[in-house]
């Protein structure tokens, strides 16, 4: 006999109309009690929304929050919500907190077997070392504070990864919501690219779409590109979804050569190259080809691209040698253990008079060393050591060929990392450093370096 169609209804369980009920109530009094700006008050009520979601949703949620994060970075970095004490509390502050306290709830839904902690060993001991150097060697103990703060944010997206998205279907579902997030920053950098806007360095526009410095927008659009790069060469020839992710690469391409940040374009010829000499010769001979248009036909290009071959005799890299030679300076008389992390801009601008400002080191290995000493430079290149390491091993024993061709992505953006941190603040590029240990931590899990899959 045929059942009877039945009108689908939507049942809520007693927990999420509880949850929703105490929701209104705290968005009615918040709204009541609020004396800031319109804008705050809409952005720290969607922030809330968003948190409470992602504990009936952990993916949905999450994926909420990391566009918020990313379409709002620069906003998000002024907007001041409210002070506790002498601390501004901003929204971005609000979001980096966020993952620290869900990841704390899904280690005490799905703890951690101990044999799967030892992916986790070289973070912690950096994150220990930080908290020591940071409260009894630091000058400045609230700029380490911070430090340490959004260090917790990057871990914690990492094991939050790890635990949430740990099967191959939530992680390719990871890699398209990274790269569909990507749309609005690019966006905002097109339009400033047509209207002439963004960042002026005192001789030329430079596009940084949603973040604070174009530097920090570069290295992220080359971690989008790979992605959307690998699907397009990974998907069937006949599954018409493959040329969007094509066609999304070339959108996200030019905002990266507008923000005229070299480092970024050196990371993703690179990548292009490792990966079209073993894998895709015609992605290769693709990349070349752009690469002598590029040359040929955009002046600029050509300008930024020949200053490389004279480093240490004008431009921006004379002014990073002559900054590095001072920070060697102040390593050699405190090597071992630093001025405290986190303190390297306030340092050196107290320090060394001709900045006249607070500056970044633009090197990551100095600043770890000016900050935490040669100890906490080796924690920190072990991270990246042991993350290197199970990806190489993870790639031999895989026999998905996707996955591997993803792992081999991943393991190869990251020596981009490493390579762009010779040169740039990559550290303290958020919204990056928040993709990569995303992606990371999935990756992981997928390949095999997981506990107990959860449904």
């Amino acid at each position: 006999m045929a059942k009877r169609n039945e009108t689908t209804t939507l049942k809520l369980s007693s927990v999420q109309v509880t949850t929703i009920g105490l929701f209104s109530v705290y968005g009615i009094l918040l709204t009541l009690l609020w004396t800031g700006e319109t804008l705050g008050l809409l952005f720290l009520l969607a922030a809330s929304a968003i948190f409470i979601w992602s504990f009936f949703n952990p993916q949905g949620g999450f994926f909420a929050l990391l566009f918020f994060r990313t379409a709002f970075d620069n906003l998000g970095s002024k907007l001041n919500l409210f002070n506790l004490g002498s601390l501004e509390v901003t929204l971005t502050f609000i979001l980096g907190l966020m993952p620290i306290i869900l990841v704390f709830y899904q280690l005490y839904r799905h703890p951690i077997k101990p044999r799967q902690q030892k992916i986790f060993y070289p973070w912690l001991v950096f994150l220990g070392l930080t908290i020591i150097l940071s409260l009894f060697i630091s000058f400045d103990i609230s700029a380490s504070l911070v430090n340490l703060f959004r260090l917790l944010s990057f871990f914690s997206l990492f094991l939050y990864s790890y635990l949430i998205f740990n099967t191959p279907q939530k992680l390719s579902n990871l890699a398209r919501c990274l790269i569909f997030t990507a749309i609005v920053p690019a966006a905002a950098a097109w339009h400033q690219l047509i209207n002439r806007g963004g960042f002026y360095d005192g001789e030329q526009w430079r596009v940084l779409g949603t973040f604070t410095h174009p530097n920090m927008l570069a290295l992220y659009l080359v971690l989008v590109i790979c992605l959307a790069l690998f699907l397009f060469l990974n998907l069937r020839q006949q599954v018409i979804e493959r040329w969007p992710y094509l066609l999304l690469s070339l959108f996200f391409l030019i905002p990266l050569i507008f923000t005229y940040t070299r480092i970024a374009w050196l990371a993703l010829a690179g990548i292009l190259t490792i990966v079209g000499l073993i894998y895709f010769r015609k992605l290769l001979l693709i990349g070349v080809l752009a690469f002598l248009l590029f040359y040929t036909f955009i002046p600029f290009f050509q300008e930024r691209v020949n200053t490389l071959s004279s480093i240490g005799v004008t431009g921006s890299a004379s002014w990073r040698l002559d900054l590095w030679r001072d920070i060697g300076g102040y390593i050699k008389k405190s090597p071992w253990l630093g001025y405290g992390p986190g303190t390297a801009s306030v340092f050196l601008g107290k320090n060394i008079p001709r900045l006249m400002m607070d500056t970044e080191p633009h090197n990551d290995y100095l600043r770890i060393w000016l900050e935490g000493g040669i100890i906490l430079l080796l924690s920190y290149l072990s991270i990246y050591g042991d993350l290197l390491r199970r990806f190489y091993l993870g790639f031999r024993k895989e026999k998905r060929p996707r996955l591997k061709m993803l792992t081999f992505f991943v393991a190869i953006f990251t020596l981009g990392i490493l390579g762009a941190s010779l040169t740039d603040n990559v550290i303290k590029d958020a919204v990056m450093q928040w993709n990569f240990w995303i992606l990371a931590g999935s990756l992981l899990a997928v390949l095999g370096f997981n506990p107990k899959k959860q449904a």
